[in-house]
């Protein structure tokens, strides 16, 4: 497989690269920072906004819960806070991918080869947006993704060292 030039990243990609508490945080966010100095264009899903805002909310009041706190409106200010600036995050290093009823047809098409229907518009997506390559850590998406598809770590072997090493 030559060097992507479009890489969609699946919501889950997103969210490691969010909290750094996910196993995954570091390897999602250097794999974002290789794609932005290598000029490779990051995609996500439009629904994978709304995913992401609500996900990294709820993990954030369950971590102040976890503490013995109730969420004061103060916590809640903040949190909301940092979830809009993720989707700013977003916005600013990727590309939306819209989507349409085609896009919801296709997606009830792909639940015949993966059952989730959310995973199933992420598919929809690359498609539309023609991406050489998803990126995820779903392992149940990495085995029925009818498109290239690879892990994160995966996905930093094939692009190789920014440096050429």
């Amino acid at each position: 497989m030559s060097a992507p030039r479009k890489v969609l990243l699946d919501t889950n990609v997103w969210l490691d690269a969010f909290d750094g508490m996910r196993p995954g945080s570091a390897s999602a966010c250097e794999l974002m920072d290789r794609c932005v100095a290598t000029g490779v264009d990051l995609l996500y899903a439009v629904a994978s906004a709304k995913e992401v805002f609500y996900l990294v909310s709820a993990t954030l009041k369950r971590r102040v819960r976890s503490e013995g706190r109730d969420v004061t409106e103060a916590d809640a200010r903040a949190i909301a806070s940092y979830a809009s600036a993720c989707i700013d995050t977003m916005a600013e290093v990727g590309v939306a991918v819209g989507a349409d009823e085609s896009d919801v047809w296709l997606a009830r098409r792909l639940r015949r080869v993966h059952a989730d229907f959310e995973d199933c518009l992420v598919l929809a997506a690359a498609e539309r947006a023609g991406a050489d390559l998803l990126v995820t850590n779903d392992e149940g998406l990495l085995l029925h993704a009818p498109v290239a598809a690879l892990s994160v770590v995966d996905a930093l072997a094939l692009l190789g060292r920014p440096d050429g090493m």
